[in-house]
């Protein structure tokens, strides 16, 4: 699992905490990269998988930072003894919190799954797609996914966005060629 760090103008926004007992090596490895944990605004949760949120209240407690998931996801955040300061409908703009994107609904890993698409071009799509063998391989929808249907069509939206390069949480770095024939 992968958490993203995004530095706006003077605020930073992470995506996703990682698995629970993880949260030392999280804000360390922030701290090596000259971020202090306090400089941390936000955390997006893209999905409330435990490999996703496991650290989010120890990391929250670290960072202060506000968490924003789905309105789909929120119960599930909960009991990790987080709450959701900002539910997520269909979108919101991340401009107000200094990085230059918005968060968007792509339903299908789970019900409430987030991407972050960024006016740079790159979009951060969580288990939107995950590598065919977990580890490495072209991308592919999971097994598991709440609903194979409506990850298609939030695969088609995050490539009808038009991005350079889609960071997942699993595998990757893809290319949105790499993805289209899932869109078909």
């Amino acid at each position: 699992m992968k958490a993203f760090l995004l530095s706006g103008t003077g605020k930073r926004v992470l995506i996703d905490t990682g698995t629970a007992g993880n949260s030392a090596r999280l804000v360390g490895q922030l701290e090596r990269s000259g971020v202090d944990a306090t400089d941390v605004d936000l955390t997006v949760v893209t999905h409330a998988h435990f490999d996703h949120i496991g650290n989010l209240a120890d990391v929250v407690q670290a960072t202060g930072a506000k968490v924003i998931a789905h309105r789909l996801e929120a119960g599930s955040v909960r009991t990790t003894g987080a709450e959701s300061d900002i539910l997520v409908g269909d979108k919101l703009n991340l401009d107000p919190y200094g990085v230059a994107g918005r968060v968007i609904w792509t339903p299908g890993h789970t019900r409430g799954s987030l991407s972050v698409i960024l006016e740079s071009g790159e979009a951060v799509v969580g288990d939107l797609v995950l590598p065919r063998f977990m580890a490495f391989g072209p991308p592919a929808i999971a097994f598991w996914a709440a609903s194979r249907e409506d990850t298609l069509a939030s695969v088609r939206r995050v490539l009808d966005l038009k991005s350079s390069i889609i960071l997942t949480s699993h595998g990757g770095p893809y290319r949105p060629e790499d993805l289209a024939g899932l869109a078909r």
